[in-house]
């Protein structure tokens, strides 16, 4: 218990010069460390919103790619059908409800 509590003194009395040394130079530190995290806060919302815009054109053309695929298959299946190469059984049940 009392070791705890020597830690703690130690460490309030390391934090207080820290401090006092920082405030005695002026705070140029402080103002450094402050332009330095905006900086840092720019860049991060600057590529936060380019990688925002390539992922939606990577969506929509996705999407696009996506439909044609999907129509190109439903072509090649009509036509299977028509041929009498495959039939779908369950699909004419689903299209006559």
């Amino acid at each position: 218990m009392f070791k705890l509590i020597r830690i703690a003194i130690y460490l309030a009395i390391i934090a207080g010069i820290v401090i006092a040394f920082i405030l005695w130079n002026g705070g140029d530190k402080i103002r450094w460390f402050g332009e330095q995290s905006e900086d840092v806060g720019k860049t991060i919302r600057e590529k936060s919103k380019y990688i925002g815009k390539q992922s939606d054109q990577i969506k929509e053309k996705l999407e696009d790619k996506k439909e044609v695929i999907e129509d190109k298959i439903d072509t090649v299946v009509e036509e299977a059908e028509k041929r009498g190469i495959i039939r779908r059984e369950g699909a004419d049940k689903e299209k006559e409800q």
